[in-house]
Protein backbone atom coordinates (compact mmCIF):
# COMPACT_ATOMS: atom_id res chain seq x y z
CA UNK A 1 0.00 0.00 0.00
CA UNK A 2 1.44 3.41 -0.76
CA UNK A 3 -0.35 6.48 -0.35
CA UNK A 4 1.01 9.55 -2.59
CA UNK A 5 0.69 13.36 -3.47
CA UNK A 6 0.37 15.17 -6.74
CA UNK A 7 1.12 18.46 -6.89
CA UNK A 8 -1.20 20.14 -9.73
CA UNK A 9 -0.46 23.32 -11.79
CA UNK A 10 -3.08 24.99 -10.22
CA UNK A 11 -1.87 24.79 -6.48
CA UNK A 12 -3.96 21.66 -5.61
CA UNK A 13 -2.82 18.38 -4.45
CA UNK A 14 -4.55 15.03 -5.53
CA UNK A 15 -4.18 12.14 -2.66
CA UNK A 16 -3.77 8.76 -4.45
CA UNK A 17 -2.99 5.15 -3.42
CA UNK A 18 -1.54 1.87 -5.12
CA UNK A 19 -2.09 -1.92 -4.43
CA UNK A 20 -0.89 -4.95 -6.00
CA UNK A 21 0.67 -5.06 -9.54
CA UNK A 22 -0.40 -6.00 -12.49
CA UNK A 23 -3.09 -4.60 -15.45
CA UNK A 24 -4.33 -0.78 -14.17
CA UNK A 25 -7.68 0.02 -12.92
CA UNK A 26 -8.54 3.25 -12.13
CA UNK A 27 -11.06 3.09 -8.74
CA UNK A 28 -13.98 5.70 -8.01
CA UNK A 29 -14.85 5.04 -4.73
CA UNK A 30 -18.29 5.56 -2.88
CA UNK A 31 -19.69 9.05 -1.38
CA UNK A 32 -18.31 9.81 1.86
CA UNK A 33 -15.36 7.28 1.43
CA UNK A 34 -11.74 8.11 0.11
CA UNK A 35 -8.98 6.22 -1.78
CA UNK A 36 -8.44 3.93 0.92
CA UNK A 37 -11.36 1.96 -0.24
CA UNK A 38 -9.47 0.29 -2.60
CA UNK A 39 -8.44 -1.86 0.71
CA UNK A 40 -11.24 -4.31 0.31
CA UNK A 41 -10.59 -5.31 -3.18
CA UNK A 42 -6.71 -5.96 -2.54
CA UNK A 43 -6.87 -9.94 -2.11
CA UNK A 44 -9.14 -9.77 -5.49
CA UNK A 45 -6.42 -7.59 -7.20
CA UNK A 46 -3.84 -9.96 -6.02
CA UNK A 47 -5.23 -12.99 -6.90
CA UNK A 48 -6.49 -12.58 -10.31
CA UNK A 49 -3.51 -9.83 -11.37
CA UNK A 50 -4.53 -5.99 -11.39
CA UNK A 51 -3.15 -2.77 -9.97
CA UNK A 52 -5.47 -0.85 -8.51
CA UNK A 53 -5.98 2.98 -8.42
CA UNK A 54 -7.57 4.92 -5.64
CA UNK A 55 -7.93 8.86 -5.74
CA UNK A 56 -9.54 11.30 -3.51
CA UNK A 57 -11.76 13.23 -5.12
CA UNK A 58 -11.43 16.84 -4.10
CA UNK A 59 -12.07 17.57 -0.65
CA UNK A 60 -11.65 13.67 0.83
CA UNK A 61 -8.96 12.34 2.41
CA UNK A 62 -5.00 14.02 0.79
CA UNK A 63 -6.91 15.55 -2.08
CA UNK A 64 -7.62 19.10 -1.69
CA UNK A 65 -11.01 21.00 -1.34
CA UNK A 66 -12.81 22.78 -4.57
CA UNK A 67 -16.33 24.03 -4.48
CA UNK A 68 -17.49 21.73 -7.69
CA UNK A 69 -20.85 22.91 -9.87
CA UNK A 70 -19.96 19.49 -12.16
CA UNK A 71 -19.05 15.59 -12.52
CA UNK A 72 -16.73 16.23 -15.40
CA UNK A 73 -14.21 18.44 -13.28
CA UNK A 74 -12.92 15.55 -11.95
CA UNK A 75 -12.28 14.28 -15.56
CA UNK A 76 -8.70 16.18 -15.35
CA UNK A 77 -7.49 15.17 -12.23
CA UNK A 78 -8.07 11.63 -13.33
CA UNK A 79 -5.93 11.95 -15.93
CA UNK A 80 -3.32 14.29 -14.10
CA UNK A 81 -2.90 10.89 -12.12
CA UNK A 82 -2.98 8.94 -15.27
CA UNK A 83 0.05 11.04 -16.95
CA UNK A 84 1.89 10.55 -13.81
CA UNK A 85 2.00 6.49 -13.82
CA UNK A 86 2.33 6.37 -17.59
CA UNK A 87 -1.31 4.71 -17.65
CA UNK A 88 -2.04 5.76 -21.69
CA UNK A 89 -5.20 3.02 -21.73
CA UNK A 90 -6.99 1.61 -17.93
CA UNK A 91 -10.01 -0.14 -16.67
CA UNK A 92 -12.44 1.89 -14.70
CA UNK A 93 -14.00 0.14 -11.69
CA UNK A 94 -17.05 2.05 -9.68
CA UNK A 95 -18.79 1.82 -6.73
CA UNK A 96 -21.96 3.08 -5.55
CA UNK A 97 -21.25 7.32 -5.34
CA UNK A 98 -18.23 7.03 -7.36
CA UNK A 99 -20.31 5.44 -10.51
CA UNK A 100 -21.33 8.96 -11.97
CA UNK A 101 -17.97 10.32 -12.07
CA UNK A 102 -16.52 7.12 -13.18
CA UNK A 103 -19.73 7.39 -15.95
CA UNK A 104 -18.64 11.00 -16.89
CA UNK A 105 -15.37 10.25 -16.91
CA UNK A 106 -15.84 7.25 -19.48
CA UNK A 107 -17.76 9.46 -21.99
CA UNK A 108 -15.15 12.24 -21.74
CA UNK A 109 -12.53 9.81 -22.00
CA UNK A 110 -13.75 7.09 -24.38
CA UNK A 111 -10.14 6.53 -25.75
CA UNK A 112 -8.35 5.90 -22.37
CA UNK A 113 -10.79 3.79 -20.80
CA UNK A 114 -10.30 -0.40 -21.97
CA UNK A 115 -13.54 -1.01 -19.82
CA UNK A 116 -15.98 0.62 -17.43
CA UNK A 117 -17.56 -1.11 -14.82
CA UNK A 118 -19.95 0.23 -11.98
CA UNK A 119 -21.87 -1.87 -9.23
CA UNK A 120 -24.51 0.19 -7.48
CA UNK A 121 -24.13 3.30 -9.29
CA UNK A 122 -26.73 5.73 -9.01
CA UNK A 123 -28.39 7.19 -12.38
CA UNK A 124 -29.67 11.23 -12.36
CA UNK A 125 -31.26 12.79 -11.13
CA UNK A 126 -31.41 10.85 -8.24
CA UNK A 127 -33.11 11.09 -5.11
CA UNK A 128 -30.63 10.84 -1.85
CA UNK A 129 -32.88 9.77 0.57
CA UNK A 130 -33.21 6.84 -1.09
CA UNK A 131 -30.36 5.88 0.06
CA UNK A 132 -31.06 6.18 4.11
CA UNK A 133 -34.57 3.94 3.71
CA UNK A 134 -36.62 6.96 2.01
CA UNK A 135 -36.61 8.67 5.54
CA UNK A 136 -38.90 11.60 4.87
CA UNK A 137 -36.05 13.95 7.27
CA UNK A 138 -33.18 13.28 4.30
CA UNK A 139 -35.84 14.48 2.11
CA UNK A 140 -36.40 17.31 4.66
CA UNK A 141 -32.37 17.48 5.17
CA UNK A 142 -32.07 17.74 1.53
CA UNK A 143 -33.90 20.70 1.03
CA UNK A 144 -31.98 22.70 3.80
CA UNK A 145 -28.16 22.90 3.52
CA UNK A 146 -27.93 23.80 7.27
CA UNK A 147 -29.75 20.64 8.39
CA UNK A 148 -27.72 18.55 5.74
CA UNK A 149 -24.65 19.76 6.61
CA UNK A 150 -25.21 19.53 10.64
CA UNK A 151 -26.68 15.62 9.83
CA UNK A 152 -23.36 15.11 7.83
CA UNK A 153 -21.41 16.33 10.61
CA UNK A 154 -22.99 14.45 13.08
CA UNK A 155 -22.45 11.20 10.81
CA UNK A 156 -19.04 12.39 10.43
CA UNK A 157 -19.14 11.81 14.73
CA UNK A 158 -20.37 8.60 14.55
CA UNK A 159 -18.13 7.34 11.57
CA UNK A 160 -14.60 8.76 13.78
CA UNK A 161 -16.04 7.38 16.78
CA UNK A 162 -16.98 3.95 14.97
CA UNK A 163 -13.28 3.36 13.75
CA UNK A 164 -11.75 3.65 17.02
CA UNK A 165 -13.20 -0.32 17.99
CA UNK A 166 -14.71 -2.04 15.46
CA UNK A 167 -15.27 -4.97 17.37
CA UNK A 168 -17.19 -2.62 20.37
CA UNK A 169 -18.85 -0.94 17.37
CA UNK A 170 -20.69 -4.01 16.64
CA UNK A 171 -21.41 -5.06 19.83
CA UNK A 172 -22.98 -1.75 20.68
CA UNK A 173 -26.77 -0.80 20.15
CA UNK A 174 -25.99 1.85 17.29
CA UNK A 175 -23.53 -0.81 15.25
CA UNK A 176 -26.08 -3.98 15.91
CA UNK A 177 -28.81 -1.06 14.50
CA UNK A 178 -26.60 -0.36 11.09
CA UNK A 179 -26.32 -3.96 10.64
CA UNK A 180 -30.08 -4.57 10.79
CA UNK A 181 -30.75 -1.44 8.88
CA UNK A 182 -29.19 -3.54 5.67
CA UNK A 183 -30.46 -6.31 3.62
CA UNK A 184 -29.62 -9.43 4.12
CA UNK A 185 -27.01 -10.13 1.60
CA UNK A 186 -25.27 -7.20 2.90
CA UNK A 187 -25.26 -8.27 6.46
CA UNK A 188 -22.19 -10.18 5.97
CA UNK A 189 -20.10 -7.99 5.06
CA UNK A 190 -21.04 -5.45 7.49
CA UNK A 191 -20.98 -8.27 10.23
CA UNK A 192 -17.73 -8.79 9.56
CA UNK A 193 -15.19 -7.18 11.86
CA UNK A 194 -12.29 -7.39 9.27
CA UNK A 195 -14.41 -5.57 6.19
CA UNK A 196 -15.89 -3.35 8.24
CA UNK A 197 -12.73 -2.37 9.75
CA UNK A 198 -11.27 -0.96 6.11
CA UNK A 199 -14.41 0.49 5.11
CA UNK A 200 -14.87 2.67 8.21
CA UNK A 201 -11.00 3.23 7.42
CA UNK A 202 -12.03 4.51 4.23
CA UNK A 203 -14.61 6.38 5.51
CA UNK A 204 -12.64 8.10 8.20
CA UNK A 205 -10.38 9.50 5.75
CA UNK A 206 -13.07 10.45 3.78
CA UNK A 207 -13.56 12.75 6.43
CA UNK A 208 -9.81 14.04 7.28
CA UNK A 209 -10.33 17.37 6.77
CA UNK A 210 -13.63 17.77 9.02
CA UNK A 211 -16.00 21.01 7.73
CA UNK A 212 -14.27 20.17 3.94
CA UNK A 213 -14.96 16.89 3.98
CA UNK A 214 -19.11 17.47 5.32
CA UNK A 215 -18.93 20.50 2.42
CA UNK A 216 -17.51 17.72 -0.22
CA UNK A 217 -20.80 14.81 0.71
CA UNK A 218 -23.25 17.45 1.01
CA UNK A 219 -21.94 18.90 -2.75
CA UNK A 220 -21.97 15.44 -4.13
CA UNK A 221 -25.14 14.65 -2.76
CA UNK A 222 -26.23 18.11 -4.67
CA UNK A 223 -24.77 17.23 -7.66
CA UNK A 224 -26.82 13.54 -7.94
CA UNK A 225 -30.16 15.72 -7.60
CA UNK A 226 -29.96 16.79 -10.95
CA UNK A 227 -30.25 15.29 -14.24
CA UNK A 228 -27.31 14.49 -16.17
CA UNK A 229 -25.06 17.50 -18.18
CA UNK A 230 -22.80 15.00 -19.51
CA UNK A 231 -23.00 13.49 -22.31
CA UNK A 232 -23.12 9.84 -21.12
CA UNK A 233 -25.11 8.68 -24.01
CA UNK A 234 -21.54 8.84 -26.21
CA UNK A 235 -20.05 6.17 -24.45
CA UNK A 236 -19.58 3.39 -27.01
CA UNK A 237 -20.94 0.67 -27.23
CA UNK A 238 -19.61 -2.89 -25.63
CA UNK A 239 -17.11 -0.18 -22.82
CA UNK A 240 -19.78 -0.53 -20.02
CA UNK A 241 -20.93 -3.28 -17.28
CA UNK A 242 -23.04 -2.60 -15.16
CA UNK A 243 -23.51 -4.59 -12.28
CA UNK A 244 -26.59 -4.32 -9.74
CA UNK A 245 -27.79 -6.21 -6.46
CA UNK A 246 -31.75 -6.68 -7.32
CA UNK A 247 -31.85 -6.16 -2.99
CA UNK A 248 -29.72 -3.25 -3.25
CA UNK A 249 -32.00 -0.77 -1.04
CA UNK A 250 -29.35 2.36 -1.47
CA UNK A 251 -28.94 2.41 -5.23
CA UNK A 252 -32.08 0.46 -6.03
CA UNK A 253 -32.36 -1.41 -9.20
CA UNK A 254 -34.56 0.89 -11.42
CA UNK A 255 -31.16 3.03 -11.76
CA UNK A 256 -29.39 0.56 -13.43
CA UNK A 257 -32.54 -0.04 -15.73
CA UNK A 258 -32.12 3.73 -16.53
CA UNK A 259 -28.43 4.19 -17.30
CA UNK A 260 -28.73 1.02 -19.47
CA UNK A 261 -31.82 2.61 -21.32
CA UNK A 262 -29.48 5.69 -22.05
CA UNK A 263 -26.45 4.12 -23.34
CA UNK A 264 -26.74 1.62 -26.06
CA UNK A 265 -24.55 -1.81 -26.05
CA UNK A 266 -24.42 -1.74 -22.29
CA UNK A 267 -23.70 -5.17 -20.75
CA UNK A 268 -26.39 -5.43 -17.53
CA UNK A 269 -25.85 -7.87 -14.89
CA UNK A 270 -28.78 -7.72 -12.14
CA UNK A 271 -27.59 -10.58 -9.45
CA UNK A 272 -30.77 -11.54 -7.60
CA UNK A 273 -28.93 -12.74 -4.20
CA UNK A 274 -26.76 -9.57 -3.74
CA UNK A 275 -27.52 -6.37 -2.76
CA UNK A 276 -25.26 -2.83 -2.38
CA UNK A 277 -22.11 -5.01 -2.01
CA UNK A 278 -22.69 -7.07 -4.66
CA UNK A 279 -18.57 -5.72 -6.10
CA UNK A 280 -17.19 -7.51 -3.69
CA UNK A 281 -18.96 -10.57 -3.44
CA UNK A 282 -17.81 -12.04 -7.06
CA UNK A 283 -14.46 -11.82 -7.47
CA UNK A 284 -13.74 -14.12 -10.74
CA UNK A 285 -16.99 -12.93 -11.89
CA UNK A 286 -15.39 -9.15 -11.54
CA UNK A 287 -11.90 -9.90 -13.15
CA UNK A 288 -13.96 -12.09 -15.94
CA UNK A 289 -15.75 -8.69 -17.10
CA UNK A 290 -13.09 -6.60 -16.48
CA UNK A 291 -11.35 -8.31 -19.21
CA UNK A 292 -14.20 -7.93 -22.16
Amino acid sequence: MTSQILKLFDGRQLGYELVCDGKPVVYFHGTASSRLEILLLEPFAKEFGFRLVGIDRPGYGLSTYTRRSSLHELASDVNAIADKLHLDKFRVLAWSGGGPFALTYTALNPDRVIHCLLAGCPSLPFDPSTAHNNNPAAKIAMKNQHIAKWALGMFRRSTLNANKDIISYLQSRSGKGMVADWPEPDRRFFANPEWLTLMYTAMAEGFRQTEAGVETVYQEHRLFMKPWSEPIAQIPKGKLTLWQGKRDKTCPESNAHKINQTIKGVQMKVFPDEGHCVLFAKPEELAHDLNP
